[in-house]
């Protein structure tokens, strides 16, 4: 295989690591949702916390799948899939969150969903794609317009 051909095939690989996690998070399986997060993972979610290991990351989706994510639906495109040596991708995502009971205090959200910016870095290890990191952050809207200063008379 040439090079272009052996990275669209890992290309292809990784796209499917990312719609397993959409399927894992939509049935609510944490097991299968972290099953190629490797040993030292560092997760970050949405709210700036912090996670490393795949035990917490397992872990904590459990937690949020049983309460505050139960019933939820996850839907990631990718946006940008870079490969920076032919074993370690860098995947940025747009995700959504839909089917939430109830928003957040304070969370403002049209369609009642939750809009996030997902990184993920991708390492081949044993002819396999792990997840090395997993950084989340919640898509805000736009910031309102800068006030107008009082103008002086004159």
């Amino acid at each position: 295989m040439s090079n272009s051909s052996l990275e669209r095939a890992d290309a292809r690989a990784i796209e499917e690591r990312i719609a397993s996690e959409d399927d894992a998070w939509t049935r609510g399986d944490a097991v299968a949702f972290s099953k190629w997060v490797l040993p030292d993972c560092v997760f970050t979610n949405i709210r700036g916390a912090v996670f490393v290991g795949h035990d917490d990351f397992e872990t904590q989706h459990d937690r949020i799948f049983a309460t505050i994510y139960r019933g939820t639906r996850l839907r990631q495109t990718i946006d940008h899939l870079r490969f920076i040596r032919s074993d370690v991708a860098v995947v940025d995502t747009a995700a959504a969150v839909t089917g939430l009971a109830s928003l957040s205090p304070g969370a403002q959200s049209p369609d009642r969903a939750i809009h996030s910016k997902l990184v993920q870095v991708f390492v081949k290890e044993r002819g396999e794609w792990w997840v090395a990191s997993y950084h989340n952050v919640e898509v805000k809207g736009p910031p309102p317009p800068p006030a107008q200063a009082p103008r002086e008379p004159g």
